[in-house]
């Protein structure tokens, strides 16, 4: 829930971080070059952001099975409205970027995608809500072989100012994952909302909740309780941790995500965001006294991001 917003057979890709950067370039020059080319579109928008994310627990495990990394993002997005109506719009992005883990490199990734908005406001008045539906498509390549595939969501969503410094967001989801091993082909479903308050011109504080009901993958030691409550285990350890003790695993679970964060925006299209992230999840189809814990994860996310818009 980051202020984004602020300035807000399978893939193959480049491995290297110089590589992607290349077709990030390559990409929005395309692009850039398409939207020129059509007078119904908006000019296009086009956000940059580097990050840094460090992480409590990466394999979503118990509390003392729990594994520490941070990594590196670089994340570049092009988008532009189309005007429909008077009353709706289409919107249209193309994204790219790749996220470099440092000690569980398994877990780095490129990713490419694209996605459609739609939306509908009745009335030009202030607090006039825009309501929206959404479909985004990607395609992720990782260091991790079990982990390469694409991710699906489509769902709707409204955004409403509240007064002149506190807007509301809200958006239902279905989530899709599709990858090379079943374990990672997952379904979900996600009830997200977001407020902004702007203290000023320049600092914006932000709050999220998110709760998810469905599929989620765990890696850790393989036991009675997992194995009886897993819809699916690999067949050969998770290779994106080196280590033949650990399996991954899918199963039922409810999670919820709450997100508190701080934008602060500078002259030129440039912001720093700083946000805190709490993922907790709890098996939904318990089999045995001990699955429950055994299963229960809890994650801290610490992100710092320099955004540009231009």
């Amino acid at each position: 829930m980051r202020r984004a917003g602020i300035i807000n057979n399978r893939p193959s890709f480049p491995s290297g971080a110089l590589p992607i950067a290349a077709a990030l370039a390559g990409l929005l020059a395309g692009m850039s070059g398409f939207v020129r080319a059509a007078d119904l579109f908006s000019p296009p928008l086009i956000r940059v952001e580097a990050s840094y994310t460090a992480d409590s627990n990466v394999n979503r495990a118990s509390a003392d099975e729990a594994l520490r990394d941070y990594a590196l993002g670089l994340r570049a997005s092009a988008s532009s409205a189309i005007a429909v109506s008077t009353r709706t719009r289409a919107i249209v992005q193309g994204f790219a970027g790749t996220e470099r883990f440092h000690t569980y490199t398994g877990l780095s990734r490129n990713f490419i995608g694209v996605q459609g908005d739609y939306q509908y406001r009745a009335s030009g008045e202030f607090g006039a809500p825009t309501w929206g539906a959404f479909v985004r498509t990607q395609a992720d390549s990782y260091e991790s072989t079990l982990r390469d595939g694409y991710r699906h969501s489509f769902g709707v969503n409204v955004l409403k100012p509240l007064t002149d410094r506190i807007q509301l967001f809200g958006a239902l989801s279905r989530n899709i994952t599709d990858g090379k091993s079943a374990v990672f082909d997952t379904r979900n479903v996600s009830l997200r909302g977001n407020a902004d308050w702007s203290l000023s011109r320049w600092d914006v504080v932000y709050l999220g909740a998110e709760y998810r009901r469905g599929d989620i993958v765990s890696t850790a030691p393989l036991t009675p309780g997992r194995a009886d409550i897993a819809d699916a285990v690999t067949t050969v350890p998770d290779d994106a941790f080196n280590n033949p003790a650990l399996f991954a695993y899918r199963f039922k679970a409810s999670t919820w995500i709450t997100t508190i964060g701080y934008n602060r925006a500078f002259s030129g299209g440039q912001s720093l965001d700083f946000s805190w992230r709490w993922i907790h999840s709890t098996p939904t189809d318990l089999r045995g006294l001990a699955t429950a814990s055994e299963n229960t994860y809890t994650a801290n996310q610490l992100s710092l991001a320099y955004l540009v818009r231009f």
